[in-house]
């Protein structure tokens, strides 16, 4: 009689997890790679001489989705190894090898891009001693910086502006 019982039981309990509704099933990641060469340069308007920045990176990027396919993170593994150059003068420095991850927080319902977080080594040139590293948060479209943990002279140039007003962070070590 006890075991009929709880066969019912066990029955009944299947029969109520069955007439459940399906959660949504995950959608799987997606990862791509790609490399992007881009250079920046100006006629002097940042340092008082022509700067060249020539940018040289390796993207490999994954998308993650919620449960209604819209996509609410996307993290980078981002690898460079650049050059910067004083136009004038010649003088052309290493600025690399550079490694961080890049953090992009979408809002799911509009696909708008809310928060950009990077961690890591984002600038480095080893001859002059400058160093972009640690944590930073900026929003998107003005670039303004909601959080720095870290010397951050490159993003900090770029905060309010782009990668032209980058070229200024690079001045002192140019000279």
């Amino acid at each position: 009689m006890r075991l009929r019982l709880l066969t019912l039981l066990a029955l009944l309990m299947l029969a109520a997890i069955a007439a459940l509704p399906a959660s949504a099933a995950a959608v799987p990641p997606t990862t791509q790679t790609f490399v992007v060469h881009n250079v920046v340069e100006d006629q002097g308007q940042a340092c008082g001489f022509p700067v060249r920045w020539t940018i040289d990176l390796t993207v490999e990027g994954t998308n993650f989705f919620d449960a209604d396919g819209r996509r609410v993170r996307q993290q980078a593994h981002i690898r460079e190894d650049n050059t910067i150059t004083n136009l004038a003068t010649g003088l052309t420095l290493r600025e690399g090898p550079d490694s961080f991850m890049q953090t992009i927080y979408f809002n799911p319902e509009t696909g708008a891009i809310e928060q950009i977080v990077a961690t890591g080594l984002a600038a480095n040139v080893q001859d002059g001693n400058l160093k972009d590293v640690g944590r930073v948060a900026w929003l998107p479209g003005t670039n303004e910086i909601v959080f720095s943990g870290g010397p951050h002279p490159v993003r900090e140039a770029i905060e309010f502006g782009n990668f032209q007003t980058a070229l200024g962070a690079f001045c002192d070590v140019l000279s």
